[in-house]
C-alpha cells in the first residue's frame, strides 16, 4: 500500500471508531427529580461565585411535575416537563410566565443548565444536590 491509501484507511477507519463511540447524554425526568441549590456561575473562561443575593437559591423539581424554588429570596411555584428532544426544562411559573433551562450536564449530584435569558444567556448555571 502507498502511503496515502494507508492514510485514508487509517482516517475512515478513526472516523467510523470516533462515531461509534461518540456519546449523546440521555436524560430522563426521573433523575431531575430532586432539590437543586445554585452553586456557582461559569462561562468558556471561568467560574464565578453566586451574588449574594442568589445564594439560597434552588429549585426543587417534584414527581408530579410541580415545582418549588426561590430566586432571588423570593419563592415562587409552578409546573415543569423535560423536553427530550431540545434536552432542555421548561418551567411555567403560576404568574403564566415561562422560562427555558437548557441542560448541559446532568448526574446524581449536579446539573448545569444555561437559561435562555438574555441576562445569563452566556453563563451556565452550576446546581448540586444534597442527596
Amino acid at each position: 500500500m502507498t502511503n496515502e491509501i494507508k492514510k485514508v484507511t487509517v482516517f475512515i477507519a478513526f472516523s467510523v471508531l470516533s462515531m461509534h463511540c461518540t456519546y449523546a447524554q440521555k436524560i430522563d425526568k426521573n433523575d431531575l427529580f430532586n432539590t437543586w441549590y445554585l452553586d456557582k456561575y461559569a462561562d468558556e473562561n471561568d467560574y464565578y461565585k453566586v451574588p449574594k443575593a442568589e445564594q439560597e437559591d434552588y429549585i426543587l423539581l417534584k414527581d408530579d411535575m410541580t415545582f418549588e424554588s426561590k430566586t432571588e429570596g423570593e419563592p415562587r411555584e409552578g409546573t415543569w416537563m423535560l423536553n427530550t428532544n431540545g434536552t432542555y426544562i421548561e418551567i411555567k411559573y403560576e404568574s403564566g410566565e415561562s422560562e427555558k433551562m437548557y441542560i448541559i450536564y446532568a448526574a446524581s449530584r449536579t446539573l448545569v443548565v444555561m437559561y435562555d435569558v438574555d441576562e445569563y444567556r452566556e453563563l451556565e448555571a452550576h446546581y448540586v444536590s444534597c442527596m
